[in-house]
């Protein structure tokens, strides 16, 4: 147990909650043509949108070649690529879901932890080390609607301390701040202040690893394997002596997936935050245009960015346009950390100028968003008064200041 005791806080009513919760504690084979040479059948998207069918001939971290019908090989730049599919489908996955901080999202059946590093094991897979430095969470029940909304709110809220997350009846999460010290199949050991509780697997939802820098810069390439990761690399190459793609996944973090695992490459990495996209249109209250002009207006009250959050004020209306091929929209919400007194408002996302997804919020917590884009082109983050008769109340720079809401790590996914 080497992790350092943080901040003292106290302790009495979480050390009840702790031990009331735990009253013990201290595919099919795709060689195709029997040829050890020939690299598997793919089939592979230009961005121009044309369809090409071959076998892998080779893949780097710059190009693509193919071998064609009729024995033709031919190359491709990786900028030309969109994504490549291989032979394969969806298998069982493991319940365990480990989140790195670059973005990858592994489905794993087993994780322990010890001296700091935790050890990933995945189906049909190497297991691999990492640092929990670049560990942003272990989630140990497999997703569930019951539970994906409050989960999602919790990993994007920014913390100083670990968190152990508490499955409570009636599918509720409570959060327990403190430092994760240790990680098995049985129990996580967990330091609450200087008391040392062992929290049983059973009775958890996952941990939490503490925020203690900006989100790192998302990776350009997506690889999806048949257990249901999604692994996020600055760079794949093909080894063809084991028949297996070798992952580069940043923070020299490395990682080998088999053949007969692969389902799909994507280079557009499939993440898209909403800091940035193409801004369609920002709408600040005709009220305070009036009284401060709209040049000061639009300049004070627009929406703010911050690494990969978005802040937003009172009856205002931030509109971004959805490129092409994006389908689902996550985010937590939650009033502005840095607002000392507020009344309840109504946040709302639109599609298309269609409501689709609303929220009172009456309190401080963050809450999750997952949403289905559909075909929409338009996105609308609002915010507004709850009243029926909000339309007719006249925002001031009071209200504006009062009624800031963070959208955070807001983003569209593909």
């Amino acid at each position: 147990m080497t992790r350092s005791f943080r901040s003292q806080t106290p302790i009495i009513a979480l050390l009840a909650t702790l031990f009331a919760a735990f009253p013990g504690t201290k595919s099919s084979s795709q060689d195709t043509s029997g040829e050890p040479d020939l690299g598997p059948k793919i089939q592979f998207e230009t961005i121009d949108g044309d369809s090409v069918c071959g076998q892998l001939g080779n893949l780097t971290g710059s190009s693509l070649s193919a071998i064609l019908a009729g024995g033709e090989s031919k190359q491709w730049d990786l900028t030309e690529i969109a994504r490549i599919q291989f032979d394969g489908s969806e298998k069982t996955s493991p319940p365990a879901r480990v989140v790195l901080r670059g973005g990858s999202e592994v489905a794993s059946a087993a994780t322990s932890m010890e001296d700091e590093k935790l050890l990933v094991r995945s189906i049909g897979q190497p297991s691999f080390t990492v640092s929990i430095r670049s560990v942003q969470s272990v989630r140990f029940r497999a997703p569930s609607n019951a539970t994906d909304a409050d989960w999602l709110a919790l990993v994007e809220e920014p913390q100083r301390r670990d968190r152990l997350v508490i499955r409570r009846e009636g599918n509720a999460l409570d959060p327990i701040e403190g430092t994760v010290l240790e990680i098995n199949r049985d129990s996580v050991s967990f330091d609450l202040s200087g008391n040392i509780v062992d929290a049983p697997l059973k009775k958890l939802e996952g941990v939490i690893f503490s925020t203690t820098t900006d989100r790192e810069t998302e990776k350009p390439i997506r690889v999806r394997d048949q257990r249901g990761s999604n692994w996020m690399a600055d760079q794949v190459n093909w080894n063809a002596s084991d028949r297996s793609l070798q992952l580069d996944l940043g923070n020299d973090i490395t990682h080998s997936i088999p053949l007969k695992e692969l389902l799909e490459i994507q280079f557009s990495g499939g993440i898209l935050y909403l800091s940035d996209a193409e801004v369609a249109e920002q709408r600040q209250p005709e009220s305070l245009k009036a009284l401060l002009g709209e040049d000061f207006a639009s300049t004070w009250f627009a929406t703010e960015t911050d690494t990969k959050n978005l802040t937003t004020v009172l009856s205002s209306d931030h509109v971004i346009r959805i490129p092409e091929g994006y389908q689902k929209l996550v985010a937590a919400v939650r009033v502005a950390s840095e607002v000392d007194q507020f009344a309840p408002l109504t946040v709302s996302v639109l599609l298309d100028n269609r409501v689709a997804w609303t929220l009172e919020i009456q309190d401080r917590k963050p809450h999750g968003l997952i949403l289905p884009i559909e075909d929409a082109r338009r996105l609308t983050l609002r915010s507004a008064h709850p009243e029926p008769d909000a339309s007719k109340t006249s925002p001031t720079i009071s209200n504006a200041l009062g009624h800031r809401i963070e959208w955070l790590g807001a983003r569209l996914l593909k």
